[in-house]
């Protein structure tokens, strides 16, 4: 009987497989929520940034060490970065818990992580193709003002920053869902803490352009090593020393979170009745 370490992967590869099917059967939700998600704040940050500059003078003006074509390459940045960032809607957990469906799962001959870990793998698979799409339409637009990585180098650095950050907003949406167990109100969680995710990885503002004191206290946290430092390194304002320490604090993160994960997702089940609500 094959070793069950060896068939997980293949579970995954599995389940990814279904995953893929299922988001690409129906085009215009297909277009809606894979091709549009992560545009529309981006575009409006531009428009605000773009009315402050031309108040400010325009032309070369630096506001928080920021000119204004770093600013469009940056958002050009987010509209690539924040389409490969595993969405809180990604899991429905917290529904299949307050429907008493995950007795179901209690009884399959797999982990029901595994069947997560297969749609993340789904999802990045065709975002990572999603987001080329994206960079490639909009360097064809405006050529080199848009976002061009200064070496491959630096564009792989940032790649492995964002697919570990991405990992790390899996577990904690998997963790939020999974409160489930115990409240009835996860849905509100989700949406505010993918506010707190955007906020503090730069989503809105670089991170570079807040204070100080917050910038120190972002800098330790997995969202700013997943949105503003990888497009902060393909632009050249960060090097490989900072891709280092960036690996780091987002491997410790991952380890926080999974064993986060695990507590609440034993502890959730040690409590769960299967009724439903």
């Amino acid at each position: 009987m094959t070793a069950l370490p060896l068939r997980v992967p293949r579970l995954i590869l599995r389940s990814a497989g279904y995953e893929m099917r299922k988001r690409i059967q129906f085009r215009t939700g297909f277009f809606v929520r894979e091709v549009l998600f992560g545009t529309v704040e981006p575009l409006i940050m531009l428009f605000v940034y773009g009315a402050l500059y031309a108040s400010a003078g325009g032309g070369d003006v630096v506001l928080g060490g920021w000119t204004f074509d770093e600013i469009l390459r940056y958002v050009a940045g987010l509209l690539v970065v924040r389409k490969l960032i595993f969405h809180n809607r990604g899991i429905e957990l917290s529904t299949e818990i307050f429907e008493g469906r995950v007795t179901k799962y209690l009884v399959m001959p797999l982990r029901y992580f595994t069947l997560l870990q297969g749609r993340f793998l789904q999802y990045t698979l065709l975002q990572v193709v999603i987001a080329g799409l994206v960079w490639a339409a909009g360097y064809g637009l405006v050529g080199d003002r848009w976002l061009v990585p200064v070496s491959p180098t630096a564009a792989c650095q940032a790649l492995v920053l964002v697919l570990m950050g991405s990992y790390c907003c899996f577990l904690l949406y998997f963790v939020i869902n999974a409160l489930a167990f115990w409240l009835d109100v996860v849905w509100s969680l989700l949406v505010m803490s993918w506010f707190l995710v955007n906020f503090t990885g730069g989503g809105a503002v670089p991170v570079s352009q807040m204070p100080e004191g917050l910038q120190r206290i972002f800098c330790a946290l997995f969202p700013y090593w997943t949105i503003t430092a990888p497009i902060e390194l393909v632009m050249g304002r960060l090097e490989t020393a900072d891709f280092q320490r960036g690996v780091v604090v987002l491997a410790l993160w991952l380890l926080a979170l999974e064993c986060l994960r695990r507590l609440v997702w034993q502890r959730g089940l040690a409590r769960y009745v299967g009724a439903g609500m």
